[in-house]
């Protein structure tokens, strides 16, 4: 039998959608800025530029050099050290215009005495700002939570030059939004007047992100490396998960109906919307319900059942080679496909179990690294092959028509639909995975896995991005350990079968490593939240101690 074809994407009808024109913050950082810049007077010459630090109470690492520029345009060069001489200079260029300036410096070294040196045509000078200590953390509280992580250098980096270049920036929920070097010091971050979750940078420099604790994902922020805030965006239904942007510039991000369906059933996460960012506006909805099979069980599933989370759309993104959109579906263990002009069904990549006849043309035949179909057992591709829980399918250029390449964090809950053959915790590994789809033939070879061991089982989150020079940073963003030190899931019997033997607490402990093409580690820090958690302390989700959902390497500007 045919799918029945679903209802072409198309906008919904705006209630508070669209930019936010009158955002009180917006208006009063555009307001400090405009001031600012215009007590620069004359006098303020390079030589004696006024240091103004954390202009907008938001970005603690950051000032703005402020002088006046008498002669034409031209870039300057901007190098951050410590007077110390301990840690690692950072440079970068900044435009100089004539007349007034405020130049934006950021990578400042927390609670140190920095030495920013700025070098124009003009001169080279030299001015000194002493920075304030990072954050609490949820350790400097009997009951902190949500406070500032603890970063630790795992072991030195031996070869500075087989790293890729920049930053190592991430995001954890509710939380902060930060970057550190490779000696794993906090080099940028945002403080918690900022939505910290999926962030995302536009071709401009500045960022996209929203979060659940800023109106439930329905209040998404523009800003940039200073902090300030461009643009605030009013979402109808929740923007749950990821965000992408086209080439034409158009925002793809994960949506739902946050309400009751048009139909006045509910569910939640499933479907893609896509958003004007000049105007906030809806341009299209996908709405995954006349897609995908709603009858099929979750593996793994939403611990609240009333929430009807039955597909879970955690990434998406649009393959412009082929024109469709692909989706990731945590809660089916899928990775699926549709035509971008009709919303129809184009693949699916994942296991083969529990799916409705309608759906047996549309499921890709697991094969080699040559393509060849794979002679195994349901069990040995449930175990060894197929992705289960997962994050972050991300586009690997390819610019074949008929075939797409896609990166995914493979978090592996259960690998198999079946209980009595279901990996524990204690025992399973997130993977990174490299697959190639041929659209035409309905095949799906997996090129390239890299195991994060143990102590990167993330049961939830997690994110990686391949890096020009070929390396993957990877941040396995729901690495969790009782006080035994074992791995443990953040929601026992949805995403992992429970184990007897967990013990009392849990704590967010979750590596960010940076490896080369063939897994060799290369840099190696882990973020933990520094308290375990306990249900009598924290509650029944005490395991949702510190999650990570993205992570990118790249400069400061």
């Amino acid at each position: 039998m045919a799918l029945p074809i679903p209802p072409a994407p198309a906008p919904r009808a705006p209630v508070v959608q669209g930019i936010d024109l009158n955002n009180a913050l917006v208006s009063d950082h555009t307001n400090k800025y405009e001031s600012m810049l215009a007590n620069i007077s004359q006098s303020m010459t390079q030589q004696n530029a006024t240091l103004i630090a954390n202009p907008f109470n938001t970005a603690p690492l950051c000032l703005y050099l402020g002088f006046y520029w008498p002669t034409a345009a031209e870039t300057a060069t901007i190098t951050v050290a410590d007077n110390a001489g301990i840690n690692i200079p950072l440079t970068f260029t900044q435009p100089v215009v004539p007349g007034a300036n405020l130049v934006p410096v950021a990578g400042l070294i927390p609670d140190t005495s920095n030495i920013i040196t700025l070098k124009t045509s003009a001169a080279t000078t030299q001015h000194e700002y002493i920075t304030s200590a990072l954050p609490p953390t949820d350790a400097d509280s009997p009951t902190g939570f949500q406070k500032f992580p603890v970063i630790s250098l795992v072991k030195p980096v031996v070869d500075p030059a087989a790293l890729a270049p920049g930053l190592y920036f991430t995001t954890h929920f509710n939380r902060y939004n930060l970057a550190i070097d490779y000696q794993a010091v906090v080099r940028w971050y945002t403080t918690q007047e900022i939505p910290s979750y999926n962030m995302m940078r536009l071709p401009n420099g500045h960022f996209l992100s929203a979060a659940q604790n800023f109106n439930a994902y329905k209040t998404m922020y523009e800003f940039d490396m200073m902090g300030r805030v461009w643009t605030v965006y009013k979402l109808d239904n929740e923007l749950h998960h990821s965000l992408f942007l086209r080439p034409n510039g158009q925002l793809v991000v994960g949506s739902e109906y946050s309400g009751l369906r048009p139909d006045g059933t509910h569910s939640v996460e499933d479907g893609v919307s896509f958003i004007d960012l000049s105007t906030g506006y809806e341009t299209a909805y996908y709405d995954m319900n006349y897609v995908m099979d709603r009858n099929r069980p979750t593996r793994p599933s939403a611990a609240d059942v009333t929430l009807n989370d039955w597909l879970h759309i955690n990434q998406c993104y649009v393959n412009e080679t082929n024109q469709i959109l692909v989706c990731s579906s945590r809660h089916q263990s899928a990775v699926f496909g549709v035509d971008l002009a009709t919303s129809q069904l184009v693949f699916i990549m994942g296991n083969h179990e529990n799916w409705s006849a309608d759906y047996a043309d549309y499921l890709l035949t697991p094969c080699d690294e040559n393509n060849q179909p794979l002679d195994w057992t349901q069990d040995e591709l449930n175990q060894n092959y197929w992705n289960w829980g997962q994050h972050n399918a991300i586009e690997v250029a390819n610019s074949n028509i008929g075939f797409l390449d896609i990166s995914l964090f493979n978090n592996s809950n259960y690998r198999s639909n079946d209980d009595s053959k279901s990996v524990e915790s204690v025992d399973n590994q997130s993977r990174i995975d490299h697959f190639r789809i041929d659209l035409n033939a309905k095949k799906v070879s997996k090129l390239s896995e890299i195991s994060g061991g143990n102590k990167g089982y993330s049961s939830l989150c997690g994110a990686k991005e391949i890096q020009p020079n070929g390396n993957i940073v990877v941040h396995y963003g729901g690495a969790t350990f009782d006080e035994k030190g074992q791995a443990i899931t953040c929601d026992p019997g949805a995403s992992d079968i429970i184990y007897a033997g967990w013990g009392e607490t849990a704590e967010g402990i979750l590596p960010l490593q940076e490896i080369s093409s063939t897994g060799e580690i290369l840099f190696d820090v882990t973020f933990r939240s520094g308290r375990a958690k306990s249900e009598a302390v924290d509650g029944a989700g005490f395991r949702y101690d510190m999650t990570a959902f993205r992570v990118y390497k790249m400069p400061l500007f």
